[in-house]
């Protein structure tokens, strides 16, 4: 009997989606540096999907590519405005997700306490996953998905998540009872717990949950999203740094308070 060579399963990808609104190179590359200067640590080699709101040429299409990955993005996929750019998506080895279903939202990255934004000259980005569990914020007039009607049993990780590892709970809140690694990343449509000290990633309410929190006993992540809107480490490093503490989102605006 022959052995078995390889299994196909699905995942889960945290990915960019790239809105191209405009493409003027020497502004396009200008505006998307700054964004990338803004949050290293977040953008630097992140998976990226491009969605050309507009009609490019061959030509623009492959600058496009390479100014990406100059400035250490990868795209991988591509969507939008594509009927033309077959052939040119097809050799740049990429993927066209056009008829793909996608929650995008923007990208915004908020202070906590009231503090300044942290946002970049390019304003048309979005954080989003594949397999419908985007990071996604709802509009104003949209209410908050009512989490204790929708949310299954809560996912429990007995173990540390270490660096690469990614946990998401679908439909659910995620208990991590260990400690999480930097360069680990925990994905919740409810809300997360870390019964140790937390260094990676923590996404909490990934479908638009806006009452989704984030709760830890040491506060020292890379990255805490709720519903779309995030903060990175340079901010964390406040009065809670490396204490027990809560992230929530009030306002549009990321909180972090102790826990009691």
């Amino acid at each position: 009997m022959t052995e078995t060579c390889f299994r196909m399963k699905g995942t889960t990808l945290t990915s960019i989606v790239l809105e191209v609104v405009n493409f003027e190179p020497d502004n396009f590359e200008l505006q998307l540096s700054q964004k990338i200067a803004s949050a290293p640590q977040f953008f630097t080699r992140s998976s990226l999907i491009l969605h050309l709101m507009k009609p490019l040429s061959a030509t623009e299409f492959e600058l496009l590519v390479a100014l990406c990955r100059r400035l250490h993005l990868q795209p991988m996929a591509v969507k939008g405005e594509v009927a033309e750019l077959k052939p040119t998506i097809n050799d740049l080895g990429l993927a066209d997700v056009s008829q793909s279903k996608f929650t995008d939202s923007a990208l915004r990255s908020q202070r906590v306490s009231g503090g300044e934004n942290n946002k970049g000259s390019g304003e048309n980005d979005s954080h989003a996953s594949q397999q419908e569990h985007t990071v996604s914020t709802p509009s104003k007039s949209e209410p908050a998905p009512a989490a204790a009607l929708t949310l299954k049993p809560a996912k429990v990780i007995n173990r540390p998540v270490r660096s690469g590892q990614q946990v998401y709970a679908e439909g659910s809140d995620l208990v991590v009872t260990a400690s999480v690694s930097e360069g680990a990343e925990l994905l919740a449509d409810g809300n997360i717990h870390v019964y140790g000290t937390l260094r990676g990633r923590a996404l909490a309410g990934v479908k638009g949950n806006t009452g989704a929190r984030v709760f830890c006993q040491s506060l020292d992540a890379e990255l805490i999203s709720i519903a779309g809107q995030f903060i990175m480490h340079e901010t964390v490093k406040g009065e809670c740094w490396k204490k027990p503490a809560q992230v929530f989102l009030e306002e549009e605006t990321l909180r972090i308070e102790p826990l009691a």
